[in-house]
């Protein structure tokens, strides 16, 4: 499990009791989440753009104002968090495409990360609307584990879940070619960063969100024969 440990743990805790018998996780986070303190310019009548759960946990309390983000999971977390949350996408295309069919007339700041992809607060900019990004944590890289190298040259068979390009390149990197890693990817734009030829296998899952990916580690335990 390449993310950090505590989302690791919570996508780890909504799996089957049947899908985890046959598993044995081995926590390698190769992001640590750095908080920021930037000043923070949020007046009442403000919106909030959500692309992550990490930026609803660095973001303020919503106390009822309206947040538009990506995927269920975020949006529960606002919606926890006292924000107005609509779940407006999949992905970052998906929220650029449904944001200019709402298309709030108030200001919207993008909650984040240093490191974005999809070029939300650009996208909707030039699309008209008044919005900026604001930097609430950085994603720092790390490495992997003692114990998941060792795991990864001699293990007969492991399946790594990857949850974000950043992610993918860094493992890509740090991994020789192997036969015996199968690597899931949550969406096409994190496959991109992989060379196929240099793991078993790499499996996209049909849809960008939990339940997807579980069910692409449920196929591949199955595929393998764990």
């Amino acid at each position: 499990m390449t993310r950090p440990r505590a989302a690791s743990k919570t996508f780890l805790a909504d799996l089957p009791a049947t899908l985890m018998v046959h598993l044995s996780p081995i926590f390698s986070p190769l992001i640590r989440i750095e908080q920021l303190s930037p000043q923070l310019d949020m007046g009442p009548k403000d919106s909030a753009v959500f692309s992550s759960a990490n930026g609803v946990a660095a973001a303020p309390d919503g106390l009822g104002r309206a947040a538009y983000c990506i995927g269920p999971a975020t949006t529960k977390a606002a919606l926890a968090r006292g924000w107005e949350a609509t779940q407006a996408g999949q992905d970052a295309d998906s929220l650029v495409a449904a944001m200019q069919t709402i298309r709030p007339d108030n200001t919207l700041l993008h909650l984040a990360g240093v490191h974005t992809r999809g070029n939300i607060a650009g996208r909707l900019s030039r699309a008209g609307m008044t919005i900026r990004h604001v930097a609430l944590y950085d994603q720092v890289l790390g490495t992997l584990t003692d114990e998941a190298t060792q795991i990864i040259a001699s293990a007969p068979c492991v399946i790594v879940p990857l949850f974000s390009p950043r992610t993918a390149a860094q493992f890509a990197k740090l991994t020789p070619a192997s036969e015996t890693v199968h690597i899931i990817a949550l969406s096409p734009t994190i496959a991109q960063e992989l060379t196929p030829t240099h793991f078993a296998s790499l499996t996209v899952a049909k849809r960008p969100n939990a339940q997807a990916m579980g069910d692409a580690l449920s196929e591949a335990v199955t595929r393998n024969r764990l």
